[in-house]
């Protein structure tokens, strides 16, 4: 059983959001956009608050006057899960769906799809017995073929209802019913516990708290898990009982002969005003319990041990997330259900190679379908996308104007393919540039508000210099990100991939147009040119076409709301456009002694650096990329 789709009304900031969710569910966006508030409104769903009840101002924008829903589907049911579930999954089912809901009465309850006669829904939803009687007698007088026995105490009547859906399950249908408030639990008896555990670890959950053992922290789970404490109870229980024995023993070497003296001369007086009557003085025994066995943690660093407390931030969350993972596949050994690790900001306190180490142990455990384990996360850290595996994220945005208006964008194969349609680009190519150039040059990129990409870091170089002029940085302040992508022909399937996703992006190529001439310099043979000119040509096209231009072998500069085009390169616009590049360039190569080559900070400093006007068709491009 896993988690298949997610669905959050009126809770926070969503005034109501669906979303998928893969085998590793990872939610990226601005700040504000809810990327925590999902997995906190999947906490409530399963665990309840930390805190108490939701209140009204959790309601999103103050609307109080609709309920709070969220609604979880799961999919991939196994037969233990069938079994356990009972009626509220039908034999053969392989979805099963429930809602928790918070009225606007402040009333909290759970919900899912049941098999049940919809004559009695009205009884099953009394809270009273006197509602349920007066129900109950109202169904046997309107539906006497029913053969209701007569009305008795609430659980008899509750019976019936139950007796007659068990003997005539045809006429059931999928109804609505309130769940028992013990359906969901880690530890406790409900229906979900060892089928479905959402674990949840939020950036400011404390690892202290955690290492406690007790049965809702993870370490307790890991314990409870791992530790049979059956024996050892037992023989402390036998500890306990020898001495209370003996404890009684010591009483009655010491005691007896005093105590039968005072009963004695007691009894004596009292038998005189209350005749057939005596009174009996004895020992209290003590009220010894046999102790649960508990553990406790700390860290040895050297020959020093101390408190989790007492340790920095880092060692903390390291702990944490270890733990969670040893919590996971300890769980995945013991039971045939899953377990969900939730983890708002897994970066957080990380060194950046601890971090990237947390992503793949995680990543490789939620792959492994002999571990089942499902994973998701809300983070900022590129360390934990994969933009080879573009389908598992979730990109949340907010609307400008109606900020309860957030939306959750996604992707995959099927749509980024049907993106590049026109270029006419197999599927064995997309797939190999996906585990090739995409994957190493993305992951930045899908964070940003607006994306530039170019072919390579030359332009990325020159396109910052010039943006540098204005402030130093100022494309990174504005949340652009400008992605090299090694190549014009790898440049449509990373634009299917951010544009699917939401993320605004812009475009620049070379045309080329002067390739010809460049490679005869170079010496190369007719043949030669020839096949780089057709390789050239149908790059071009394959661009246009995706761009929606119409294709011709080497375009003219062109300039449009989704993509420039050079007529031939960057170099060349530069030499005619700026000459004054040409000798900020010469300079700095001078002063630093740096060949420029693909030197993209000495490029950034020139550009920068450079006196006349920059290109206009340049910073055309960077205008547009802010516009989008």
């Amino acid at each position: 059983m896993r988690i298949e789709t997610v669905r959050i009304q009126n809770f926070r900031c969503f005034r109501d959001i669906s979303l998928e969710f893969e085998n590793i569910t990872t939610f990226i966006g601005p700040n504000g956009t809810g990327k925590s508030t999902v997995l906190r409104a999947l906490d409530w769903f399963f665990n309840g608050t930390r805190t108490g009840d939701l209140s009204e101002s959790d309601c999103c924008h103050g609307e109080i006057e609709k309920d709070i829903e969220v609604q979880v589907s799961f999919n991939d049911l196994t037969t233990a899960d069938i079994e356990a579930l009972g009626k509220y999954a039908s034999l053969g089912a392989t979805s099963f769906t429930a809602w928790k809901k918070r009225s606007t009465t402040g009333e909290e309850y759970v919900s899912a799809n049941a098999k049940g006669f919809p004559a009695f829904d009205e009884f099953k939803e009394a809270s009273s017995v006197p509602a349920k009687r007066e129900i109950y007698i109202q169904l046997r007088e309107s539906k006497p073929e029913l053969g209701l026995p007569p009305p008795g105490t609430g659980p008899v009547m509750t019976a019936a209802i139950a007796s007659w859906e068990s003997e005539n399950t045809d006429e059931l249908v999928d109804v609505p019913e309130h769940l028992e408030s013990n359906f969901f639990g880690f530890n406790s008896r409900g229906k979900m516990s060892g089928l479905f555990d959402f674990v949840f670890v939020t950036a400011d959950l404390r690892a202290g708290e955690e290492s406690q053992d007790n049965k809702n922290s993870i370490i307790g789970r890991i314990l409870e898990r791992a530790i049979d404490r059956t024996v050892v109870d037992e023989e402390i229980e036998r500890i306990v009982e020898e001495s209370q024995r003996a404890q009684q023993e010591v009483y009655r070497e010491k005691f007896e002969t005093q105590l039968s003296e005072i009963n004695d001369s007691l009894n004596a007086v009292v038998k005189s005003y209350a005749p057939g009557r005596s009174i009996r003085v004895s020992p209290s025994p003590i009220d010894l319990k046999a102790p649960r066995t508990t553990f406790n943690v700390s860290i040895l660093d050297g020959v020093t041990e101390t408190e989790v407390e007492r340790q920095g931030h880092g060692f903390q969350r390291t702990l944490l997330i270890s733990s969670l993972q040893l919590l996971a596949q300890s769980g995945s050994a013991e039971t045939e259900g899953v377990i969900c690790l939730a983890i708002e900001e897994p970066e957080l306190f990380q060194h950046p190679i601890q971090a990237l180490a947390f992503a793949k142990v995680l990543r490789a455990l939620a792959d492994d379908p002999g571990q089942r384990i499902q994973v998701t996360y809300a983070t900022h850290s590129p360390y934990f996308v994969e933009s080879g595996s573009f389908s598992q994220i979730r990109r949340l945005t907010r609307n400008p104007i109606d900020t309860a208006n957030i939306s959750g964008h996604s992707s995959n194969l099927e749509t980024v393919e049907r993106l590049l349609a026109t270029t006419g680009q197999p599927s064995e190519r997309t797939i190999r540039q996906l585990d090739t150039t995409i994957a190493s040059r993305l992951p930045v990129a899908l964070f940003a508000n607006r994306v530039l990409l170019v072919e390579g870091t030359t332009e990325v170089a020159v396109i910052q210099g010039i943006a540098d002029r204005q402030s130093i940085g100022y494309l990174e302040t504005l949340g652009i990100s400008i992605v090299d992508v090694a190549g014009k022909t790898n440049m449509p399937l990373a634009h299917a991939i951010l544009a699917s996703l939401g993320i605004p992006t812009y475009a620049m190529f070379d045309g080329d147009a002067d390739f010809e001439q460049r490679a005869l310099s170079r010496g190369k043979s007719p043949a030669k040119i020839a096949e780089e000119r057709s390789s050239q040509v149908a790059t071009n096209h394959a661009l246009m076409n995706y761009f929606g231009l119409v294709p011709v072998d080497f375009p003219p500069e062109t300039i449009t709301e989704s993509v420039t085009i050079l007529e031939d390169t960057l170099e060349t616009l530069l030499a005619r456009e700026w000459p004054e590049w040409i000798t900020s360039c010469s300079r700095v190569e001078d002063e630093t002694g740096t060949k420029f080559e693909k030197n993209k900070s000495a490029y950034r400093t020139a550009t920068a650096e450079a006196e006349g006007v920059p290109s206009r068709l340049l910073e055309e491009v960077i205008k547009r990329s802010i516009g989008l």
